[in-house]
């Protein structure tokens, strides 16, 4: 009988032994999953909100206008996507641009003015929703968009089209490291009512505290798997 106990006691102290060593690569598995988890994805959003603080060119604007931009930068289709909201423009809008250049620079001032695209056409804004300039619009329009609208721009690109840059991947990386504008264009305002940095938003790496709370975890468990 006591053979026996010992037996069991002996099977039982394994038993726990084992339980701990997974439980341990359990532990360093979730690290490593934490530590090496891929950055990458299909798409890459950037968001910004648009003001007349941000207007660097024609001398500034006092505008009281706001709106605000995303644009989804889609790494396999190889598609930059513009969703444009803005309200209580001066007036209707002839032009609105995205612009390389970083936050407080001119897309004038060297090496900025790579990338340049229009984001307000006719189908973008439908003929039956535009309005009449009261002044001699550019751009792409037939007329002009209201002064309170929204649209959706998509721009088709290709793995060796980069619009400027050399490659799509360059332009994706340009994005990336400083962002890109959109500025607004009226009667009162011909360089630029409103303007807005779009940015890639900010996304905390895994820390040591995160670490140290697994390691908790894991050491919580132990005690409550260790014999008495």
């Amino acid at each position: 009988m006591m053979k026996s106990a010992s037996g069991k006691g002996h099977r039982a102290k394994m038993e726990i032994r084992v339980r701990t060593s997974f439980l341990y690569l359990a532990i360093v598995g979730m690290g490593i999953v934490l530590l090496a988890r891929p950055a990458q994805a299909d798409t890459i959003t950037l968001s910004g909100s648009l003001d007349s603080s941000q207007v660097v060119d024609g001398g500034g604007s006092s505008s009281t206008a706001t709106g605000f931009g995303t644009v989804t930068i889609d790494t396999t289709l190889f598609t930059i996507t513009t969703d444009l909201s803005w309200t209580g423009l001066s007036g209707p809008t002839d032009r609105a641009h995205l612009h390389d250049a970083p936050e407080g620079q001119s897309r004038f001032t060297p090496p900025n003015g790579l990338f340049f695209h229009e984001l307000l056409d006719d189908t973008t804004v439908p003929l039956i929703d535009q309005v009449a300039c009261g002044f001699a619009g550019g751009g792409f329009l037939t007329y002009c968009a209201p002064a309170t609208w929204s649209v959706e721009n998509v721009l088709q690109l290709s793995a060796t089209n980069g619009y400027g840059y050399p490659d799509f991947a360059s332009l994706v990386a340009a994005f990336e490291s400083d962002g890109v504008y959109i500025d607004m264009h009226t009667q009162l305002y011909p360089e630029g009512e409103i303007r807005g940095q779009l940015l890639v938003p900010s996304v905390p790496e895994p820390t040591s505290l995160t670490l140290l709370g697994v390691g908790l975890l894991g050491l919580g468990l132990l005690r409550r798997h260790r014999p008495a």
